[in-house]
């Protein structure tokens, strides 16, 4: 959350990602996790998910206790990204 740059790497050139916004790597993908009953449903992909976002809802679903507080309430409202991308060399 509130990340002003990210460096993604590999094994070949990398990407430098700066400006303001949320971010997720993870071995799954969206659909993944919508799709698994349990944490040990989810496979790990060959391939890394990047997700870019202009803010995370916060926690809470008022399912078994109180849900997300006003403050960390991400309302649906437009928004924009202002993001550099840069190719680093490996």
């Amino acid at each position: 959350s509130e990340v002003r740059w990210a460096e993604l790497t590999g094994s070949g050139p990398g990407l430098h990602i700066s400006g303001g916004f949320d971010l997720t790597v993870r071995p799954w993908t969206s659909e993944d996790l919508d799709a698994a009953a349990h944490p040990t449903d989810l496979v790990p992909r060959d391939v890394l998910t990047v997700n870019l976002d202009v803010g995370q809802n916060g926690l809470g679903t008022a399912s078994c206790g109180p849900g997300v507080l006003p403050p960390y309430d991400l309302l649906a409202v437009p928004a924009a990204l202002d993001l550099q991308f840069r190719v680093m060399e490996g």
